[in-house]
């Protein structure tokens, strides 16, 4: 899950102490996105995976162990996609999750350049579908309310032999 790919020289990992220290520099104030997930991450709740190239970090996700483990928040910075940072985010991902056997996530209905990633690389809607409505704070440090209708996608995942 630490190995580095040579040709984009991208490395994903478990979120560490500095990495979180990192990620929470790079967050508007009043964001906290970063050390909460490292927390919940330190309580045994999830694994927080993040993408570096060089020492930059380009992407992260969260997977939230469940009966069936769940990817969320998965985020590529602008300037890094379509270079497979969010392929290999998934691919440590589906690799953690490897000893459940499965593993899933909701997309955005409003969102289908994530929906084609995620059917690119195997997973199929389960037909179940939800609308939350949440607060988040984004890039320039506004809290903002959104509500979002998302369907579920879930892939088997072979165990290793």
């Amino acid at each position: 899950m630490d190995a580095p790919d040579p040709a984009a020289g991208l490395r994903i990992h478990p979120c560490g102490e500095d990495d979180a220290r990192a990620l929470t520099a790079r967050e508007p104030a009043g964001k906290d996105y970063a050390s909460s997930v490292f927390a919940a991450q330190q309580q045994g709740l999830c694994l927080f995976l993040v993408a570096w190239i060089d020492d930059v970090p380009v992407g992260s996700g969260e997977l939230v162990w469940k009966q069936v483990p769940e990817l969320r928040n998965l985020h590529v910075e602008a300037g890094f996609r379509s270079r497979g940072v969010g392929s290999g985010l998934v691919a440590a991902a589906e690799d953690a999750a490897r000893p459940q056997g499965r593993i899933g996530l909701a997309v955005g209905v409003d969102n289908p350049d994530a929906r084609r990633l995620y059917e690119r690389l195997g997973f199929a809607a389960t037909g179940a579908s939800e609308t939350c409505t949440y607060e988040y704070v984004d890039d320039g440090g506004v809290r903002r309310r959104a509500t979002e209708t998302s369907q579920r996608l879930e892939k088997a995942l072979p165990r290793a032999l």
